[in-house]
């Protein structure tokens, strides 16, 4: 893309990422949309600050191999 236009890029096979920035996008224009993806993400913290704590405290191959 030229300079000055905006692009997101997401992975291939991950889905929810593409859906959770769509959401966001749409979000500018829907107040409804923007407070649900608010709690999606409260909801969704505690399980990655669960995996943050056991992937510092156990080391990353202990993480990948449990």
């Amino acid at each position: 893309m030229p300079r000055g236009v905006p692009v997101a890029t997401v992975a291939i096979n991950n889905a929810t990422n593409a859906g959770l920035l769509a959401v966001r996008m749409l979000g500018v224009a829907d107040a409804d949309l923007v407070a649900r993806m608010s709690q999606y993400l409260e909801d969704t913290k505690d399980d990655v600050l669960t995996k943050a704590d056991k992937l510092q405290k156990d080391g990353w191959e202990s993480y990948l191999n449990p």
